[in-house]
């Protein structure tokens, strides 16, 4: 009986792991990975590319292994690609080290067929940021574009939701397995996602999100996309590991303009320094492959897909004058006192507010109520608080 021929192909992602570049060299030295599979351990190790971890891998993850893996995924309604598939991405197909293999919760979209760009940022996006993510999203998918984004909160988020709310195609690539239960608050997104496109990942299925994985992660991300635009990102951000990824893989590099001194707007205003191309809504990315994609492409002039910096700049201001032209109350905890810094006069709901100050909700709420008998803020109904008054 004929085994399946994406078993070998597991077999040796579990071995080299994600990320790794040596399939090339073993695709160039064996007719074909079945070969490679039987020639065994003497010659792979006169190869002299495999470390002695890889090695062990090799050979003891055995074929049996690989096919429960595949059994597992199909019960899990999840699907395996290996670069043998018709369906496996071109575009990955051309990066220095394409994975051995997928695996793919809904259908991936034709990325021949349409443009693809991915959408990074912060986590610790801003309001304006939020905003701009998803309009540059709205804008490239009701436009013809295929969103590409890593489904994390802040700019990932704002992208998925702007690609989904114009009715458009968009894809989440993950730095875990597909079932792990990464980043529950956004479980809802990654449904309607794998519904309207894709979920995607190179690792299988139960993969918990370990903090390497998003680096390696991150190339797939502009792998799969023409484009990468940079919406925020401070000046360390993952966000420019993806736009680095994106140089080397020879795509366009894109950045969202920000006000200078802010964090948030480091990374995006070094890659303009850099010289990548600055762009204000969707059409100035959409522009750039017009000839590329005749008659896939509609520029649209629209409330939700043109977002203009200058407005943008102008509230980004009004929040850093809330938040940062204020003298901090003397004697307050450490918690209170990283809320008090991200609190404006404008009411926001108090998730947001964890998030951006970067503490625990369940240390949040004692902090809101030393701040609410300290007169210091004034509570809304949804949990949303505001500076009050003086």
């Amino acid at each position: 009986m004929a085994i399946d021929q994406r078993a070998y192909w597991v077999w040796l992602q579990h071995a080299l792991q994600a990320g790794s570049s040596k399939t090339r060299h073993i695709l160039e030295s064996f007719e074909n990975l079945e070969a490679f599979y039987r020639a065994g351990l003497r010659e792979w190790s006169l190869m002299g590319i495999f470390t002695q971890r890889e090695l062990a891998a090799l050979r003891t993850y055995t074929l049996q292994d690989a096919l429960a893996q595949i059994d597992l995924c199909q019960k899990l309604g999840q699907h395996i690609l290996t670069p043998e598939d018709r369906d496996y991405p071109f575009l990955l197909r051309q990066i220095h080290n394409p994975p051995a293999v997928l695996y793919v919760q809904g259908r991936l979209p034709d990325f021949l067929e349409f443009p693809s760009v991915s959408i990074v940022g912060t986590r610790k996006a801003t309001l304006v940021g939020k905003r701009v993510a998803h309009s540059l999203g709205y804008g490239l998918a009701k436009g013809g574009a295929i969103v590409v984004s890593g489904g994390a909160l802040g700019i990932d988020t704002a992208a998925h939701k702007g690609a989904l709310l114009a009715g458009g195609k968009t894809v989440c690539v993950l730095g875990c397995g597909i079932s792990h239960p990464y980043l529950l608050a956004n479980a809802d997104l990654r449904d309607s996602i794998a519904q309207n496109g894709a979920l995607l990942s190179e690792y299988p299925p139960h993969t918990p999100a370990l903090r390497n994985h998003f680096p390696v992660r991150n190339r797939l991300i502009s792998g799969l996309t023409l484009g990468t635009v940079v919406v925020e990102a401070t000046e360390k951000s993952g966000s420019l590991i993806t736009a680095n990824e994106a140089i080397h893989q020879n795509r366009d590099v894109f950045a969202v303009p920000g006000l200078v001194g802010s964090r948030a707007s480091q990374g995006p205003n070094n890659l303009l320094r850099e010289g990548m191309r600055a762009v204000s809504c969707a059409n100035d990315i959409l522009q750039e492959y017009l000839f590329r994609f005749p008659g896939k492409i509609h520029l649209e002039e629209s409330t939700e897909s043109v977002m203009l910096i200058e407005t943008a700049q102008k509230e980004q201001k009004t929040v850093q004058g809330n938040t940062e032209d204020r003298e901090e109350p003397a004697g307050l905890s450490p918690y209170a006192a990283a809320l008090f810094r991200v609190l404006t006069c404008e009411p926001r709901p108090f998730l947001e507010l964890c998030q951006e100050a970067d503490i625990p909700t369940v240390c949040a709420l004692p902090a809101v109520t030393e701040l609410e008998l300290a007169g210091i803020i004034q509570g809304y109904s949804g949990r949303r608080y505001s500076l009050k008054e003086s």
